[in-house]
């Protein structure tokens, strides 16, 4: 059993504790989708032109996608080369979504370079004290014993709100303040920064969503979050909690007896 957290982890295990154990403890078959190696390859694109100093054009960004979201996709068509087995996406099906993400994919890279070079030249990645640009920022945090890692994909020097940590998001739907606040106290801990502002960059419109405020997540209270997940998973505490919902888009749905889908 691993010996740290992260915020995918707590929130798997607070939606569904036996998704967590199919997953993660028994390491079942987990049903692949296309919007994963889309997600993955929009990352990789946007930290390769941030590391040029957003000097990186536009072919190279797309070459970028390119090479990542082959890279992906092939490696889960090696364990599951059958696409009618992968996720649908509404009507799309597994090849369909395959080819149909592609095309998202570069095209929120467009987006991307077109945000940051035309709408919002000012929105600049902050620099660390150790003189790193923080694009990926892996932190570690102590939460009272309980260790939570993770990476932060960027921090931002923001002309309105100040230092801001940030979250790309390829989907329909951003995150949380709870992941944004985990990296704003990260961030705060280890550099003495007062962020408390958050905000999530939406593929889909090109732009980040209204800013997330991060006051009422202090510290004590996201350990109190942390240390209960932990608690629940060291005491093997694995319980399920099936909804149509919830069961639709898990992963590991084919393998759980408690299934609503089965019902």
């Amino acid at each position: 059993m691993v010996d740290y957290r992260s915020v995918s982890q707590l929130k798997q295990y607070q939606k569904c504790g036996y998704s967590y154990y199919l997953a993660r403890i028994e390491r079942v078959w987990e049903r692949p989708a296309a919007w994963l190696p889309q997600g993955l390859a929009v990352h990789e694109a946007a930290e390769e032109y941030e590391k040029s100093g957003r000097t990186m054009d536009l072919d190279k960004m797309q070459d970028v996608f390119q090479e990542s979201y082959a890279s992906h996709t092939n490696r889960m068509a090696e364990q599951t080369p059958n696409f009618d087995y992968w996720f649908a996406s509404g009507p799309y099906k597994g090849a369909t979504d395959v080819e149909r993400r592609f095309n998202l994919g570069m095209d929120q890279v467009v987006k991307y370079k077109e945000y940051y070079e035309q709408k919002a030249p000012r929105e600049v990645i902050w620099i660390t004290p150790d003189g790193d640009p923080a694009i990926e920022l892996r932190f570690d945090l102590d939460l009272d014993g309980t260790k939570v890692v993770g990476y932060i994909d960027q921090v931002i020097e923001h002309p309105e709100h100040g230092i801001i940590v940030r979250d790309i998001k390829t989907g329909n739907k951003p995150g949380d303040d709870f992941q944004l606040a985990v990296y704003a106290v990260a961030v705060n801990d280890r550099y003495n920064t007062e962020i408390s502002v958050g905000d999530y960059w939406m593929g889909r419109t090109g732009k980040p969503t209204v800013p997330y405020k991060l006051d009422d997540w202090s510290k004590e209270t996201i350990t109190e979050q942390f240390k209960a997940v932990d608690e629940g998973i060291r005491a093997e505490r694995f319980d399920p909690d099936p909804e149509e919902s919830k069961c639709r888009f898990c992963s590991v749905e084919t393998s759980c007896p408690f299934s609503a889908l089965r019902r």
